[in-house]
């Protein structure tokens, strides 16, 4: 029953959103956010207090909570308007100079509104390659694929052959690679650890892995949602150098050591702007 509501909500909400005046759309936004959104996820209330309790007890824990439901919220509801964004002047870009390099591998983070890392990509000329994991829902997978595709480059459904097809659009092609390492996944967010320590697996490892074997270099890239103008969002797309992966030594010592360096990088930036994390209604302390 409650996958039919959310079916419901999405049809109607991602519809609404499409055609609304830009005022009416940030303030439907904002209402789900305050009232429904956090509602139909009860759980993930109780795990983001007590991730908010354990990661930033500085922070007003409410405060905190209603920041984190509006991002989740209003990113979705974005989705059948952000490729507007650019032409509104609503989006600022830092450090674009980095994307110049071929073959290349960007680790997006689900920050702010996470889908405007490709929108940035492509806007700058770098045009992504990435696998997309399926949200829960059809009616989103429908969504969410069909827009990121009219915002261009290539999305690839994740196979048993990933791992060659993202080599070959690294070596073969002079591609741009995207892929995110703050993944949800058989229940768990592999990354980063936040006093876990560093974990072996996912795609945090696979980008280490093909850096390493490629010789991209790694770029990280992450959206803060910045304070809206009275007719809508705004936001901040950054991007930085990510670690340089060794390459010629042991193969796993290399490994081991590259995902603890982009472990830690990815650590500082997603905990001062850790609200507008997607993963922190998701994330296990033992997961």
């Amino acid at each position: 029953m409650k996958r039919l509501v959310l079916d419901a909500f999405d049809r109607v909400s991602v519809n609404w959103m499409r055609h609304m005046p830009d005022r009416l759309a940030h303030g439907y936004a904002g209402f789900m956010a305050r009232h429904a959104v956090p509602r139909l996820y009860p759980m993930g209330t109780r795990r983001a207090r007590a991730n908010l309790a354990r990661l930033r007890p500085d922070l007003p824990v409410e405060e905190a909570l209603a920041g984190m439901w509006d991002n989740v919220a209003r990113s979705f509801l974005e989705v059948p308007r952000f490729l507007r964004f650019y032409d509104e002047d609503r989006i600022e870009t830092v450090g674009a100079e980095l994307l110049a390099p071929r073959p290349l591998i960007v680790c997006g983070l689900h920050l702010g509104n996470w889908e405007l890392v490709g929108l940035a990509m492509v806007r700058h000329g770098a045009a992504p390659v990435a696998f997309y994991q399926p949200p829960a829902s059809e009616y989103r997978t429908r969504t969410v694929v069909a827009e990121r595709l009219k915002g261009g480059g290539r999305l690839l459904p994740p196979h048993r052959d990933a791992a060659r097809a993202a080599m070959q659009a690294l070596v073969r092609d002079k591609d741009v690679f995207l892929i995110f390492p703050d993944e949800h996944q058989h229940g768990r967010v592999a990354a980063p650890s936040f006093g876990r320590g560093p974990r072996i697996g996912g795609n945090i490892e696979y980008a280490v892995r093909l850096s390493r074997a490629s010789g991209a270099p790694l770029v990280i890239c992450y959206c803060e949602r910045l304070a809206p103008r009275a007719d809508g969002p705004r936001f901040r797309v950054t991007f930085e150098a990510g670690p340089t992966i060794p390459r010629g030594g042991d193969r796993e010592a290399d490994v081991a050591a590259g995902v603890a360096a982009l472990d830690g990088q990815m650590e500082a930036i997603i905990l001062p702007r850790l609200p507008q994390w997607l993963m922190l209604h998701e994330f296990e302390p033992r997961g």
